[in-house]
């Protein structure tokens, strides 16, 4: 009876620790949004060893996130950001203990543990690397990467600090151009006349999922993409 309630227990807090894995994905899908805006705006930087080798409070230089964090983010990697953070914590979860004698014969506690990802010490770096006030960081991280106000905040915070994107590295502008059907009544506003947004910007207004939005990116990329409007 005993054992079969330490087993229980033992399932009920390894769903816990699969549930902070879980959970873990959100904050971390929306600091690789901020790793690739300010990757759109690198200047022949080595933005992995600054990420690496910048300073956060309260935190010591021993315990900074390495380079390969920042490319996993960058990649757009979930899944290896989560497994870096997990390698990195100091932070754990007991599973469960049990008793065993040791080498002296004595009966001693062995817990069974293992680490949570430490998503506010990666917050907390990202917001050090990028100059950004870290409780800002953290509250946009709380909105999830679906939230129509997250993409345009983080293109804001960026552009604020680091400026647009080089033109040939970006390209990125969605515009809405008069179909054949009203052409004639767009040029008596004059030529040239229509809507013209950041690919940010368009990815709020249709709240595109993070695979749509990683597609649109590629896109603007390589050409201005231009939708017909048809009235």
């Amino acid at each position: 009876m005993i054992q079969t309630k330490r087993d229980e227990q033992r399932r009920e807090r390894l769903r816990e620790y699969e549930a902070a894995l879980a959970d873990a994905r959100s904050p971390v899908e929306v600091l690789v949004s901020f790793a690739k805006v300010r990757e759109d705006r690198a200047r022949d930087e080595r933005l992995e060893e600054a990420f690496a080798a910048s300073t956060t409070e309260g935190i010591d230089d021993a315990d900074r996130l390495p380079a390969a964090v920042w490319v996993a983010l960058r990649q757009g990697d979930v899944d290896a950001v989560i497994q870096a953070l997990v390698r990195t914590s100091s932070t754990e979860l007991v599973l469960a203990a049990h008793e065993q004698l040791d080498a002296g014969y004595r009966l001693t506690s062995v817990e069974e543990r293992r680490p949570l990802p430490d998503v506010g010490r990666l917050e907390a770096q990202v917001a050090s690397f990028l100059r950004i006030p870290p409780d800002v960081v953290a509250m946009i991280t709380s909105w999830g990467p679906d939230d129509p106000r997250t993409a345009v905040e983080i293109d804001a915070l960026v552009e604020q600090r680091f400026g647009s994107p080089p033109r040939l590295a970006r390209s990125s502008q969605a515009r809405c151009e008069p179909s054949a059907g009203t052409t004639a009544q767009a040029n008596l506003s004059g030529p040239g006349i229509g809507l013209s947004m950041s690919s940010e910007e368009f990815t709020a207004l249709l709240n595109l999922t993070p695979e749509q939005r990683a597609v649109l990116t590629t896109l603007v990329r390589q050409a201005t993409v231009t939708i017909a409007c048809d009235s």
